[in-house]
This record gives C-alpha cells, structure tokens and sequence, in this order.
C-alpha cells in the first residue's frame, strides 16, 4: 500500500511537470540517447556521462566505470508563409509556404568517468564533450523588387554552436544518501549569422530629389551581410543527488549565465535601387549621393566585427522512483532565464578606405547592425518511463511539452521557435557484458504561430528603424534520433 501511494504521488507530480514546457530558443532537446529516450527527465537518473548535462552529482552512484560516444542525427522541418508588407506594397518577400534548407545534421559527442579512492572514500572524476546550445536555419525567401542583383544562396542563414569540454567530478556527503557534482570547463561557441536588412533610406527628406530617389518603392535599402566568428567562455554546472530511500531520489542542477565574446570576419552587399528614368552612366556628377542611390548597383566590402551573446542562466529539479526492479518512472522540471539574451549586436572595424566614391555616404555603409530579441524566461516539463524487458533489453519512453521564449509578435525565421512544442521519445537499450548499446529517436512538433504587423525592436534603448520581426504562418517539427555505445571497465 505504501508503494503504491508513493507511485501514485510521483506519477502526479511527474505529470504536472509536463504540463509546462522547457527553455526552447537556441536550447538543444537534450544529451544522451538514455535521456533522450525517457524525454529528459534524468535530473533524478544521471546514471551515465549525460549526467555532465542533467546533473553531475548522480555519478557517483554509478557503480562501473564508463567510456561512451554517441551520435546525433536530426533534421529539422520549418515552416514559413510570409504575410509581408509596408505599407500597401510589397518587398520581395515571395508567396507560398517556405521551407528551410533540407539537410542532415550530425552531432557527435562523448564522455567518461571513473571512481578514485580518496581517503578512504570514493571519487568519481571525468571528462564529457557535449553541445548545450544549437541553432542551425537557412532560408531562401526574398529579392529586391527595386535591384536586378541576386542575395546570396541562402538569405537567411543562422548557425550558432556552442560545445562544452567539461571536467566532471562527484563526491558523497552522506553515504548512500546524499551526493554533489560538478561539471566545470569551457564553451567553444561558432556563429554564423547570413541575413538581409531593409533600412530606411539615407536621401534627406527635404532634399530637391527626394522624390524621384527614395520616395516608395525606394524607401528601403537591402543590405545582406555574413558574419563568421567564434569565441570562448567559461561553462559551469552543479547538481545535488538526494535519496531518502533505495527506490526513491530527488535531484537538482544549476547551470550558470555566460558571456561569449565572438569575433572573426564579415561580408556586406548593399543593394542600390535601380531607378533607370533618373539615372544616366554619363552624369558628370557620378560620385554623387544622388547617382548612387539610383544606379542600380551592388556595393561590397569586407571587415572584421564583434558581438557579445549572453548564455542564460538555467535551473532544474527532477524526480524518480523505481516502482518495481523492472520499472522507474521520472520526472524533471526545468526553469531557463532566456531573457537575459539579447540577440547580435554586430560591431564593425572598417578599413579607412570609403565604400563608394561619396564619402558623404561612408557613415551610413558603415553603420553597426543588430539583431535583437525580447525574449522571456521559460519553463520545461517532462516525464519518462524505464523498463528492464530482460537482463539485456531496456526499453523506454518519454514526453514534454516545451515553451517557447519568443514573444508574440516577435517571431523572426533566422530565430526559429514558434509556439509551445511537444516532443514524444521511444528508446532501446541492448545490455552485454561490458558494452551497452542504446537507441532513441525523439519527435518534436511545433504549435503553428502567426504574426502580423512590423515590429521595431530596441537595441541599447535605441530603435534603427530596421524591422526585427518578420510576419507570417510560421510551423514545423523536428526528427532526432542518437546511437550510443558505452564500454564499462
């Protein structure tokens, strides 16, 4: 009677924590195919090298010692169908439902660990190699109306990679009972951001041609830029492991607010409007602020930027009971403070040297960019199941339902996070002798999102008048599936 009290009261708690969602945004959906298969909720479990992730303190519990390596293989499915226009006319922006770039993403991480006397009690220490951060989208979705010159392939392109190479390390306080854990190194983080901005025309509003040159449709000027760079900070993670009973734990972790510095190189088209009735290859005045923003060209250069990118600060709780010795049932509740990041902020070092023959111009070429984001913190929940079918077959499953950070009416594609996701997980686990192999495959599908309107978001207490939103249906789901192999010693 008493289990099955204790199994009724967990099995509620564990489903009250699905029923909010996780800290999507540049979030990954999880470490590990065994955390993965029970929908991550292994905060409570931590009972293999994603514990580095999840909560290092349920190492030291683990009675072998570990090698594994897996590997991640997904394929995202976005969605868009602009509704673009400013105005009463339109952009560029083409018609229809609008797919990212169809491509396999692989991801391979690994992690070890063993346990060490130190005086007369156990020590386990490691090493893990995992990725915490991911965001990988590319779109083809827009040409001038008012330039003959292509964007570049993809238009929109956003790739940011943040991997983690940590030192592990777990220690008992009570024995059997109570345990800490840390995970502590560093964060290699690779961005690379490809987009397009429309800015507000330069022309002065009481200038004698303003007319014929900037007035609408050539009130917005395409600028495309590519920045590539990569950066480091430092990564820490802890956790706390508590069992008042065998079949009953509670755990904890806390991973903490990080900053990245990324610098490395960029490139930026400017694309001038093509106003052929007021432009003429011979004007002796060519150099002029009024020949260049009428002739139709496309004005390049490359520089060097910067940009700081904020790495929120993340908070978790999780359950787990084994029911009988063949059944553990888990939950996790996850709280991630993605307000704290901000978008890009793109800082440029231009040469002296002028982009065009107007100088006059220089300061608006040159002008920084950003991207900015008004995100909000969100919640996780999830909920998994684990089964010991026989002595070599272990199955699994899960569930969450995940937030999305992204406020209404500030959806961009190059952000790809619209609405509350639920994700549904099934995993194997083949057990031998030394060697465990484990499968999962996770599917995550996207509540539809529509946004309408122009939003001008500030950067700094300061607008550009550069719109950060881009309107539309925006849908989609997500296909992940990891192999792993473990090798105990």
């Amino acid at each position: 009677m008493k289990r099955a009290t204790v199994t009724i009261l967990c099995l509620i708690f564990t489903v009250s924590l699905a029923l909010p969602a996780w800290g999507g945004g540049m979030g990954i959906w999880g470490v590990g195919a065994k955390a993965k298969g029970m929908g991550g909720a292994y905060r409570a479990v931590a009972n293999d090298w994603s514990a580095a992730y999840y909560n290092p303190a349920g190492l030291f519990y683990v009675t072998d010692n570990q090698l594994t390596f897996n590997e991640v293989i997904t394929n995202y499915q976005a969605k868009f169908s602009p509704s673009v226009a400013y105005g009463d006319y339109k952009v560029g922006f083409y018609e229809g439902e609008i797919y990212n770039r169809y491509e396999i993403l692989t991801n391979p991480t690994l992690g070890g660990y063993f346990k060490l006397p130190v005086k007369g009690t156990d020590f386990v220490t490691g090493l893990a190699i995992f990725q915490p951060y991911d965001m990988n989208m590319s779109w083809q979705m827009f040409q001038s109306l008012n330039n003959s010159f292509g964007l570049p392939g993809q238009q929109i392109e956003h790739n940011f990679d943040a991997v983690a190479i940590n030192w592990i390390g777990a220690f008992e306080l009570m024995e059997n009972k109570l345990s800490l854990g840390w995970s502590v190194g560093f964060l290699k983080a690779d961005l690379v951001y490809g987009g397009f901005f429309l800015r507000p025309n330069p022309i002065d509003p009481e200038a004698s041609y303003y007319d014929h040159v900037a007035s609408r449709p050539n009130d917005l000027i395409t600028q495309w830029q590519r920045s590539d760079g990569e950066g480091f900070a430092p990564n820490l993670r802890a956790g706390i492991m508590f069992k008042p009973t065998p079949r009953f734990s509670l755990g904890a972790s806390a991973a903490l607010k990080t900053t990245v510095t990324v610098d490395g190189d960029a490139l930026l088209y400017y694309y001038m409007p093509d106003i052929p009735d007021f432009y003429n290859v011979n004007d002796i005045y060519q150099d002029s602020i009024f020949t260049i923003m009428s002739s139709g060209s496309r004005y390049q250069t490359e520089t060097t930027f910067e940009t700081e990118i904020t790495l929120p600060t993340q908070l978790a709780a999780g359950v787990a009971y084994q029911v009988t010795d063949k059944l553990l049932v888990a939950g996790d509740m996850e709280y991630t403070m993605w307000s704290d990041f901000k978008g890009y902020k793109f800082e440029y070092k231009f040469a002296a040297d002028p982009i065009t023959r107007s100088t006059a111009l220089d300061e608006w070429f040159k002008q920084n960019l950003s991207v900015p984001v008004n995100w909000k913190n969100t919640i996780k929940g999830s909920v998994g199941l684990e089964y010991l079918h026989t002595d070599v077959i272990t199955l699994r499953t899960g569930y969450s339902a995940d937030q999305s950070p992204v406020e209404v009416g500030t959806m961009n594609p190059s952000f790809f996070d619209p609405g509350l996701k639920h994700s549904f997980s099934l995993g194997l686990g083949l057990n031998f002798e030394n060697v465990t192999l484990d499968f999962a495959t996770q599917y995550i599908k996207f509540d539809e999102c529509t946004e309408s309107g122009n939003v001008y978001l500030e950067s700094d207490g300061q607008t550009d008048d550069i719109v950060d939103n881009i309107a539309g249906v925006y849908s989609g789901s997500v296909w992940e599936s990891i192999v792993q192999i473990t090798v105990r010693f």
